[in-house]
């Protein structure tokens, strides 16, 4: 991953980098991609997909049945701040 392409993402995440930042995440996401194409290497023409979980089988699917959860004031109390009957959050576009 070239320097370049580190600070492109940067600047589109909003982050601020040092020289020595930007050089140690372009040799691990390049060794990350690497290792991706290594994966994407392997032949797994044969192997046939898997449709369990790891834990357990079908078994382990829960069934999908409406639960009693909080009310709508235990729900809201806890939370820092409530504004019209929802959690209240700080606005992020300017109007």
């Amino acid at each position: 991953m070239d320097l370049a392409t580190i600070r492109h993402v940067a600047e589109l995440a909003e982050l601020t980098l040092t020289e020595e930042e930007e050089k140690r995440m372009a040799d691990e996401i390049g060794r990350i991609l690497a290792y991706v194409a290594e994966l994407d290497a392997i032949d797994t023409a044969d192997v046939p997909p898997t449709t369990q979980l790891a834990s357990g089988g079908e078994d382990a699917w829960r069934p999908d049945a409406e639960e009693v959860g909080l009310s709508h004031e235990d729900a809201l109390a806890g939370a820092p701040r409530a504004d019209h009957d929802g959690f209240g959050v700080p606005a992020f576009v300017e109007g």
